[in-house]
């Protein structure tokens, strides 16, 4: 007998495109399937709309006060019943065969199977990919967990969330989404699975991605706000990245990268996470991740030896490190074409100019006690340490 696949779908004021979304699911060609859809208190139809459609493979949840997507999703992967576990947006649509497909692919030590797919906007459009979005978008190849991993520190996410199927075991043994994050949940899901399981992507476009034009309220939209929140969360999710991957995968992954080829014991493998972090500059050299393995470190005496002895790398060149103004920023550790992410970071960049050039400013003033000078620059500087400036 085909074994169950559960599917959720987590949605939120979305009367346009839910319809469309569950029956999406429910036109498979693979028929064995539990579709689960939780309406989060929305303000508009959704909800009537989602009443209307009748399957007895459809489940529906109708909490009376609102919990967040990524609080939804977790509901939802607690009430499937399946082997195998999909999420679909409620602004999403799978073609045919998305679930048939992908099941070929599952085998031991995969733990999900991902597609390429169609970017479509508000109408059903495709998106023309080479003028608005990176050719390389969904669209990366079979490799091991290790080059992943490598990747994902190098370009980012790369994988479409709503295309995934995981196995039941991943859930059991990796758990549920952190609700910490907001815009990359799934991102921070998937390099917790790759440290445990492999991935396969069928090089076919098997759903349409939805991405608004226009500024919206789903999760995908370029508004400042989640552009912004996209770079804190994606620091946090490399930073934890690097602390939680397993050594093997590390060593095969970053090797080429080793100040010692040799590396292997857990002290050495922290000092080349330090330098291989130090050498991060998507936008713009900082080196506060690497900068915080040694700061939350158990073993900072023996860390420090170590760097000094095989590194040549004393605690003085640690001090001079901290002590550059462009540290003080997060670097999103992605490179992007986005020209809203561009003005941010170039925003910040500017900001590191003018502390740079007012702090030798104020040096040559302290030094002459022109006070004159000296009282407006004060309160700048002043303004600057209480996060006060306006940029």
């Amino acid at each position: 007998m085909d074994k169950l696949v559960s599917v959720v779908i987590p949605a939120y004021n979305h009367e346009k495109y839910i319809e469309a979304a569950i029956k999406s699911v429910l036109n498979q060609t693979y028929k064995n399937i539990e579709l689960i859809v939780e309406d989060d208190s929305s303000t508009d139809n959704t909800a009537k709309i989602i009443k209307k459609i009748k399957d007895k493979r459809l489940k529906t949840v109708f909490p009376k006060k609102n919990k967040g997507t990524v609080r939804t999703i977790n509901h939802l992967l607690n009430m499937c019943k399946g082997d195998y576990i999909a999420i679909l947006g409620s602004d999403d649509v799978w073609y045919p065969e998305k679930i048939e497909k992908q099941l070929k692919y599952f085998k031991k030590g995969i733990g999900a199977v991902f597609s390429m797919a169609d970017i479509i906007d508000e109408k059903g459009n495709k998106y023309d990919e080479d003028k608005e979005f990176s050719e390389d978008i969904f669209k990366y190849e079979n490799m091991s967990q290790a080059k992943r991993l490598r990747l994902f520190y190098e370009k980012g996410n790369h994988l479409c969330h709503p295309s995934s199927i995981v196995t039941r075991e991943v859930l059991e043994e990796i758990g549920l989404y952190n609700p910490l994050y907001r815009q990359l949940h799934d991102f921070d899901y998937w390099t917790r699975l790759l440290n445990k399981y492999n991935i396969e992507i069928v090089p076919e476009r098997l759903l349409g991605y939805r991405r608004f034009r226009e500024k919206k309220s789903n999760l995908s939209s370029n508004t400042s706000k989640n552009l912004i929140r996209h770079i804190n969360e994606y620091y946090n999710i490399i930073e934890k990245m690097f602390k939680e991957i397993d050594d093997k995968l590390f060593i095969e992954g970053f090797k080429d990268l080793f100040k010692n080829k040799k590396s292997s014991t857990k002290l050495e493998l922290t000092c080349e996470k330090y330098f291989i972090l130090s050498k991060l500059n998507a936008f713009s050299k900082n080196n506060e991740l690497a900068l915080n393995l040694l700061f939350e470190s158990d073993n900072i005496e023996e860390i420090l030896k170590l760097l000094e002895k095989k590194y040549k790398y004393t605690l003085n060149d640690i001090y001079e490190d901290t002590g550059i103004a462009s540290q003080l920023y997060p670097t999103p550790v992605l490179e992007t074409t986005n020209k809203d992410i561009k003005k941010i970071v170039t925003r910040n960049q500017n900001l590191d100019n003018r502390i740079n050039a007012l702090t030798k400013e104020l040096e040559g003033i302290y030094s002459s006690k022109s006070w004159k000078v000296t009282k407006p620059l004060r309160k700048f500087t002043e303004m600057i340490s209480h996060g006060k400036h306006k940029n």
